[in-house]
């Protein structure tokens, strides 16, 4: 049975406090900082310091419905921070932690753009950084403060005053928190997530793993990912398992690091998008067999990414020395606009693989089966099963829906929707369709499972973050000062490493000589490096009328990548 059954969590912050109420001497997280030293904070701990936070949220203005945002990084202050704006009805906004590659006036900037795009009352951020931020920032209209300054100002907090938090009147329809859909702040969405929604999520995906008590979540994807912050953290924090929170810089540094921390604390559902295993398994390639154990894990998750046959497989081959089970591969498909999950694989077995014809994909449109391994075969992974409340459909261009092992544009119905798209004009036309959302994303389903086999917009996915061609198109454009319309950027599969790499082409009136080429692309290079925290695989300088446009001059952004393909794979003479 649930800790909380849903006709009683109407708000989010209602379940950790009856837990703290109840039994606030348990393990809430295990917090591993950025130098592997770690720190067990209790749910009372977490709380009162939450409840710290919130009263100073509350002196300096927020109430119910006021946006706060956060550019906290991987810190303690960060989780209090969050709960604390729940307590008083704020709604936080986790920003993009700032990448060790960034300058700080690049990340200034993008502190800038989420407070102008938001239109947040306030900005929270580390000790010692908020009078130079402020200064740097030069906008009138924003209030920054340090996570210091509103301890100070929330004044002396009585041990366990969490406890006597009046709560706010249940509203299920007040937005609890707003999702960036990508790893930027230029021109992603913002989705607003309702309570009633955010409640019902954390429901349904609880009745298909069954968390007890029992489990050890170990996470270490940032909580400004809707995968981190909610399969990774709200979750299980909610249904009374502790969490181990690590920073992804350092699992960036030493992925193994991870893997040990599942070992010592018997965590058994981790989190992995495709690229993190390919990441992993290179790193491990040294590792003695039965040098690590990881027989606890019950679950290994992967998201977020396109995932691949290839990836799972070898990493299971490779881990299975060190006690991994075939069984706990996991998979799931989700976006933002869904809190975060639309399908999972059912747990206690190896996520589904259908091996189909390769050609009849793109010829027919249809997933044809074939013997696995056989010629002309391609495994697809399964995606899983539509959770409780979900249900999901496949539809042709004009909106038809399609049947078993036909491809087309994956759609869904669920209680757990967001409410809408937050800003100017982010929705795009025709998302939404009597009652149905659509994805953008192509697959098809076969015997009840969601198989995901691409998407049908632009978005560049790399180790599990979503990232705008538009936005590194400008940044491309400004520092070759050209008009963003001459600049193309996409992502390509990556089977090396998992994921995608970025490819970015720009168009220019006429070529310079190879000394200053060379100096052009490092410096486009280096640009995005500090914008994006992603390296461009490939610079490509072309003359403007090298790229694809449509009629009325626009970018035709899919038939200029097939002839960067075409043009790379033949004599390469794409710089010319």
């Amino acid at each position: 049975m649930s800790p909380f059954p849903a006709d009683r969590a109407r708000r989010l912050c209602e379940p950790l406090l009856e837990r703290g109420w109840t039994r606030p001497q348990e393990t809430a997280v295990i917090f591993i900082g950025e130098e592997g030293e770690s720190e067990i904070l209790t749910v009372g701990a977490l709380l009162e310091q939450a409840a710290a936070c919130g009263r100073g949220l509350a002196n300096h203005g927020l109430g119910p419905g006021d946006l706060v945002l956060l550019s906290l990084g991987h810190c303690r202050e960060l989780l209090y921070a969050f709960w604390g704006a729940q307590l008083v009805g704020a709604v936080p906004v986790i920003l993009p932690y700032k990448s060790p590659l960034s300058t700080q006036a690049a990340h200034a900037q993008r502190l800038l753009g989420a407070l102008r795009q938001t239109g947040a009352r306030l900005l929270v951020t580390q000790p010692g950084q908020a009078a130079a931020l402020a200064m740097e920032l030069e906008e009138p209209a924003a209030r920054v403060v340090s996570t210091e300054r509103l301890a100070a100002d929330a004044g002396l907090v009585a041990r366990g005053e969490f406890a006597a938090w009046p709560g706010l009147p249940p509203d299920g329809e007040a937005i609890a928190y707003v999702q960036f859909t990508s790893g930027t702040t230029g021109s992603q969405k913002m989705v607003e997530l309702s309570q009633r929604a955010v409640c019902s999520f954390i429901e349904s995906l609880h009745a298909v793993l069954g968390l007890t008590p029992a489990d050890v979540v170990v996470n270490w994807l940032p909580l400004y990912h809707d995968f981190g912050l909610f399969a990774g953290f709200i979750f299980p924090l909610l249904h009374s398992c502790p969490v181990v929170l690590i920073s992804p810089y350092k699992w960036l540094r030493d992925p193994l690091f991870v893997l040990k921390a599942i070992q010592k604390h018997h965590g058994t559902i981790t989190l992995f998008p495709n690229s993190a295993h390919n990441h992993t398994r290179r790193c491990a390639a040294g590792l003695a067999p039965g040098s690590l154990d990881l027989s606890s894990l019950r679950l290994l998750i992967n998201g977020s990414e396109p995932i691949r046959y290839e990836s799972q497989q070898q990493f299971l081959d490779f881990f299975s020395a060190h006690g991994l089970r075939e069984s706990a591969l996991a998979s799931g498909y989700g976006m933002a606009e869904n809190t975060l999950c639309v399908t999972f694989s059912p747990p206690g077995r190896r996520c589904a693989v259908d091996w189909v014809d390769r050609m009849g994909m793109q010829e027919s449109g249809r997933a044809l089966p074939l013997a696995p391994g056989s010629p002309g075969s391609a495994p697809q992974v399964s995606s899983g099963r539509p959770l409780p409340g979900v249900e999901l459909a496949v539809f042709d261009p004009q909106r038809r829906p399609l049947g078993e092992r036909c491809i087309g544009e994956i759609a869904f119905r669920s209680p757990f929707l967001f409410s809408r798209y937050r800003g100017d004009g982010a929705a795009g036309p025709g998302r939404l369709f009597e009652g149905w959302f659509f994805s953008g994303d192509l697959g098809y389903q076969a015997d009840g499972e969601l198989y995901v086999c691409g998407r049908s917009k632009d978005l560049i996915i790399v180790g599990g973050h979503n990232i705008h061609p538009t936005a590194i198109e400008a940044v491309a454009a400004a520092q070759l000062q050209v008009s963003p319309e001459e600049v193309v950027a996409f992502g390509l599969a990556d089977e090396v490493l998992g994921t995608e790499r970025v490819v970015v082409v720009c168009g220019l009136r006429s070529l310079p000589g190879e000394p200053e080429r060379a100096s052009l692309k490092r410096a486009v290079r280096q640009r995005v490096l500090q914008e994006f925290a992603v390296a461009p695989a490939d610079v490509r300088l072309v003359r403007k009328n090298w790229l694809v446009k449509t009629q009325n001059g626009k970018i035709a952004r899919g038939r200029t990548r097939d002839k960067y393909l075409a043009d790379t794979a033949g004599k390469g003479e794409a710089e010319a």
